[in-house]
């Protein structure tokens, strides 16, 4: 039976489902929340494990709403939600920023979810991709927040050594160190280093010029490939079901701001990587530990940009 659509909504029946289906898909401990907490826009806590730093325990706060008044448009990408100021800011600040939770009114067959960015300013009204609803890829999306609303580091800028007729030889030989040592990063944890990202640069469809500014750069890329970016951003690409299992793939677009000189002129040094999360096709509808999901990142591209 399909559940009619209806304007009135049972906001703590949302709050409850939303609080069972996030603690599945983050593998994590949920709570309801204190009258105080309630008051500060906080409908539900959650902890759970870091990704790559088990012995973390990470705990984040989330606000549902529920119903279609708060849908105000959407189109064939992305969802426009009239969420207020207030609960914006409440949910924001330092530390993990909070989520927000979005119920649709039936019939529905997924939840989603918005968070703010902790580096930039606050937007009004919110917009969320209709590809950014709850599955078991969450924990890894809210373990990057968490990190990356405290890091303070900044990579110390490289200077490549001038342009000679020995590029891609040095090239090919510095990227071979690449592949044979172990990478932890600090978006994904493990990350790979294969043929993947140099077929990629190498290819003849580039252009020489940037081929060859990709190349110089590469002796120089250990110097960040360990070290957290200035900014990121996660894209999805698509889901991949194969009965069990499915199969999630997004890239992880990473800017490392003013990291290289080259030939006396500033360049930011941008850095891409593939990440595929599988997990059970059907994890709302069995128990779900994190070892049911699992995680490949790959090195995918490089390449230098001349600072403005």
């Amino acid at each position: 039976m399909t559940l009619a659509s209806h304007t009135k909504t049972d906001g703590a029946a949302a709050a409850r489902y939303a609080a069972g289906l996030l603690g599945i898909a983050t593998c994590a401990e949920t709570t309801a929340t204190t009258m105080a907490e309630d008051a500060g826009k906080v409908d539900v806590k959650l902890s759970f494990r870091h990704i790559a730093l088990t012995n973390k325990l990470i705990t984040a706060h989330a606000q549902v709403k529920a119903g279609p008044s708060y849908r105000r448009t959407s189109d064939a990408d992305s969802i426009t939600l009239a969420i207020d100021r207030k609960t914006l800011e409440a949910l924001s600040g330092t530390g993990m920023p909070g989520l927000v939770i979005w119920v649709p009114p039936p019939p529905m067959d997924r939840l989603y979810w918005y968070v703010t960015d902790p580096r930039t300013p606050l937007k009004t009204p919110t917009k969320i991709p209709k590809t950014q609803y709850l599955r078991p890829s969450l924990r890894y999306d809210l373990t990057r927040l968490y990190d990356y609303a405290s890091w303070s580091y900044r990579s110390t800028a490289q200077t490549i050594a001038p342009l000679s007729t020995q590029v891609l030889p040095k090239a090919r030989c510095a990227y071979k160190a690449l592949k044979l040592k172990e990478w932890s990063n600090p978006l994904v944890g493990r990350l790979q280093v294969t043929r993947l990202a140099w077929r990629h640069i190498t290819r003849r469809s580039k252009s020489e010029a940037r081929r060859t500014l990709s190349l110089r750069a590469v002796p120089y890329l250990k110097a960040f490939l360990g070290k957290p970016p200035d900014r990121y951003t996660c894209n999805f690409v698509g889901l991949e079901v194969n009965g069990s299992v499915t199969k999630e793939s997004r890239y992880l677009m990473c800017w490392y701001r003013q990291a290289l000189t080259i030939d006396g002129e500033s360049h930011s040094l941008l850095v891409r990587i593939r990440e595929e999360i599988t997990y059970p096709t059907e994890w709302t509808k069995r128990p779900l530990s994190a070892g049911d999901i699992t995680q490949v990142a790959t090195l995918a591209a490089w390449w230098c940009k001349k600072d403005k």
